[in-house]
């Protein structure tokens, strides 16, 4: 079981194209309001500079792609010390035209953002995957391995023209982005700063899928969460020892295993319960429990409503 696509397809994880910055002008600026949810940023044309509370600017040039996980509050500059001004009122003074492009004007050399964010079904900060995330990744464009490179010049050149569909599949496009930037972070944890601005990451299932043994036993877990897996059951079938596995468990992703599994399956549940008609009981056997009863207890314990309430209460795509 492939971890990371089966925790963006139980939470419907998918890319919005939102806007294109497009100026001319030395001094343009653009402030951003925190999004509930991720957003990010692909330079296609020219150079600019991003400013984030508490780091220096960060350079941007062409085919670089910059995340922020959690979306946070930040400012797209053509100089560092430009003066930004909200995106909000930018918009105002300058109508999105074609293809949604906020042209600042000007007659010097082009910048040119391509700009969107995530949706996903699920609470505000706890997405598993943006959860795990620092608050910045950089992937440098030049830097990347070919197949991103390859996304990141597709993405450009659909939002530079008018071909029939461009806008269909550029959007399309931002799920594959999302995932190589990930991999890309991932690859490079181990390099000076991990494309994410020097910020320490913390144990997680998503950095601990580096480990063979520890990403082994995640993809089983993912694989057949009804399984009544046991930590010695979990350690015997990736060959390590009962105490090692557990402790090397706890540290790599930060929770013990069955603590994870508890999870894993309720998370599974939330899905069933959004997608299926499916009676609760029914539900709660596919996902491991034995008792109807148990389940709702452990569901209301994570998600602070009983299932039946829950999926009377579909909850609408955070960042939609």
């Amino acid at each position: 079981m492939d971890v990371l696509a089966d925790i963006l397809d139980t939470t419907r994880f998918s890319g919005v194209l939102l806007a294109q910055l497009r100026s001319s002008r030395p001094d343009w600026g653009c402030g951003i309001d925190p999004l509930p949810t991720a957003g990010f940023h692909l330079v296609a044309e020219g150079v600019c500079w991003l400013r984030t509370a508490g780091r220096p600017p960060l350079r941007l040039v062409p085919g670089d792609v910059v995340l922020l996980p959690r979306g946070a509050h930040h400012e797209l500059v053509g100089a560092p010390d430009a003066e930004a001004v909200r995106y909000a009122d930018l918009e105002a003074a300058h109508p999105p035209g074609r293809g949604g492009v906020l042209d600042l004007g000007g007659d010097g050399p082009v910048v040119r953002i391509v700009c969107g964010k995530f949706t996903y079904e699920g609470e505000a900060g706890q997405h598993p995957v943006l959860a795990a995330l620092p608050e910045i990744i950089h992937v440098p464009g030049l830097s990347a391995d070919a197949e991103l490179q390859g996304t990141i010049r597709l993405i450009a050149a659909e939002t530079s023209g008018r071909r029939p569909g461009a806008q269909a599949l550029a959007t399309r496009l931002t799920d594959v982005l999302f995932v190589q930037v990930v991999r890309a972070w991932l690859e490079l944890l181990d390099g000076e700063d991990g494309g994410s601005h020097g910020e320490e990451v913390g144990p997680s299932w998503l950095t601990a899928l580096r480990d063979p043994r520890i990403g082994s036993a995640l993809s089983l877990m993912h694989d057949e969460p009804q399984r009544s897996w046991t930590v010695e059951g979990l350690a015997r079938a990736v060959t390590m020892s009962r105490p090692a596995f557990a402790r090397q468990f706890k540290e790599l992703v930060g929770s013990s295993p069955l603590a994870y599994l508890a999870r894993l399956r309720i998370d599974r549940a939330a899905r069933m319960l959004r997608d299926t008609d499916e009676l609760v009981s029914d539900i709660a056997q596919a996902v491991g429990y034995t008792s109807e009863f148990a389940f709702s207890r452990a569901f209301s314990r994570q998600h602070g409503i009983a299932p039946g309430r829950y999926r009377r209460r579909a909850p609408v795509p955070l960042g939609a």
